[in-house]
């Protein structure tokens, strides 16, 4: 299996309460089962079951064993590692009816999907949250491609700090993503830089069936993310 690589579920792929459905609670650990009862919405639960029979699958295939038999542990900044294999490093993102999962064996990574449901204020939260240029790129026309812009910053920007373990309150302004999408390279506060070890990136739209979009994007310094395809990314649970 080549690595870096990405999956994608959507929760009715396996439908809720479905002979299916009930065969993944066997393989989550009784924590998982604690957390999974306490979510409010039926929905929710569903959705959590089927994040963690994801990641369970896909890393008991890659290490080659059993998907029960994986065992989680935390670092001091609370990023999740496989036990038994921490040298494999993953992420997981949610968004509407979708799970993704990025996977790799060279270093930390993040991942980020977002599918817009609802109308969103996109100037008022980049002028909150983003680098000055970044909302002058948002302001430039034509004003169609708003939407796609800054979708694709703040996925970029979510696996970003996710691969760094540290989260969107490190500061999303930290890093400037306005020249990316014209070859010019990204710009990074000084103390978010790794010598010898750039930052790469993937970002991708997916046109969905009912007309709308997901987008992803997937952050680290693995060399491999920038040359993430279409065979990288894997549709389904069992992929």
């Amino acid at each position: 299996m080549t690595l870096p690589a990405v999956w994608l579920l959507r929760t009715d792929d396996i439908p809720q309460g479905t002979s299916a459905a009930q065969a993944l609670e066997s393989i989550l650990s009784s924590e998982e089962r604690e957390r999974q009862a306490r979510y409010a919405t039926g929905e929710a639960r569903h959705q959590f079951l089927l994040s963690r029979a994801l990641l369970r699958r896909v890393l008991g295939k890659i290490s080659n064993r059993t998907p029960e038999s994986l065992t989680f542990s935390r670092n001091d900044a609370g990023k999740p590692h496989l036990t038994s294999t921490p040298d494999l490093h993953f992420s997981l993102s949610h968004s509407g009816q979708w799970i993704g999962l990025a996977v790799s064996c060279e270093s930390d990574i993040g991942i980020d999907i977002e599918q817009p449901q609802k109308p969103r204020d996109f100037m008022r939260i980049a002028r909150h949250y983003f680098h000055p240029d970044e909302c002058a790129l948002l302001e430039s026309p034509p004003q169609e491609l708003t939407p796609v812009h800054f979708y694709r910053l703040w996925t970029m920007k979510e696996a970003f700090f996710k691969a760094r373990g540290t989260g969107i309150s490190e500061g999303l302004s930290r890093i400037n993503l306005a020249g990316f999408h014209l070859g010019r390279g990204i710009q990074f506060d000084n103390d978010l830089a790794i010598p010898g070890r750039p930052w790469q990136f993937h970002y991708g739209m997916l046109r969905l069936p009912d007309t709308t979009q997901l987008h992803l994007a997937v952050a680290g310094t693995d060399s491999g993310i920038a040359e993430i395809r279409k065979e990288n990314i894997h549709r389904g649970l069992d992929a």
